[in-house]
């Protein structure tokens, strides 16, 4: 499966923003075969890397690598996103203000296929800032995390601007085995990614945009390193999963140390 939306309040309001979504972005597969690789090229140390997640009982996550360090979901958006980001809007001022461990960035327009990079590098930069692990020095993502400003906004700008995560990116794409792989065919799907930072569990999707057109992470309480999949595991289940139980377009990795 690949990705991306198109649902936050600039673009309904701006019938041209379709067009301006593809912008050379295009969406990545979700399979470690294809994600792995980048990783490393993005600058990620081995044995850190994507897993697949086979389902969100309890006894299918106990089979994921360990220590992860991020869950990420890819979703059918088409049928989520918009009753679920309203939802989330009315409710901005009761979150609490992000730390600043947390490495958070705004999906623009300019990079709209561009969800399940976005969903990787919020995995591996907040899993930098946590010290789990360091990134190759000199590598594209330690670069961009080093002279990246701060704010989300200003966060989602520097990527639009960066070529080399772009074609880093768009050569993924292109890596791809399923239908679209390498063209703006998103199958109508999107990826977000779940970390826990300073002892909450955070849900990170650059597409969560506010009333003044900034986007926000979601805080969903407290977790630990020993509850953390089971608490992104319940979130997924409630928030996303029971908005259309019967739809079969939802995957999941774990960013964890793998033994590959």
């Amino acid at each position: 499966p690949t990705c991306s939306d198109s649902d936050s309040p600039s673009e309904r309001s701006r019938p041209w923003a379709a067009a301006k979504m593809s912008s050379g972005w295009f969406p990545i597969e979700s399979t470690p075969e294809v994600l792995n690789p980048f990783l490393r090229r993005l600058g990620c140390p081995a044995p850190w890397g994507c897993a697949d997640v086979f389902g969100l009982d309890e006894e299918l996550l106990a089979m994921v690598p360990q220590p992860c360090a991020a869950l990420i979901l890819l979703f059918p958006s088409a049928s989520i996103s918009v009753d679920r980001r309203r939802e989330l809007r009315s409710q901005r001022d009761a979150q609490p203000t992000p730390p600043p461990t947390l490495f958070f960035a705004q999906q623009h327009d300019e990079c709209g296929n561009a969800c399940g990079t976005i969903a990787l590098i919020h995995s591996v930069a907040n899993a930098a800032a946590v010290r789990a692990l360091d990134l190759v020095d000199g590598s594209p993502l330690a670069t961009f995390l080093r002279d990246a400003p701060s704010g989300a906004s200003a966060r989602g700008r520097a990527l639009v601007d960066s070529d080399r995560i772009r074609e880093l990116s768009n050569a993924t794409a292109a890596a791809g085995q399923t239908r679209g792989a390498g063209t703006d065919d998103n199958q109508g799907q999107h990826y977000v990614a779940f970390v826990p930072v300073d002892g909450l569990l955070w849900e990170l999707d650059g597409r969560n945009i506010d009333d003044d057109g900034v986007a926000f992470p979601v805080c969903h309480g407290a977790t630990s390193r020993d509850t953390f999949l089971l608490d992104a595991a319940a979130v997924i289940k409630t928030h996303f999963v029971a908005r259309d139980p019967s739809n079969p377009n939802f995957s999941m990795l774990a960013f964890s140390q793998c033994d590959f």
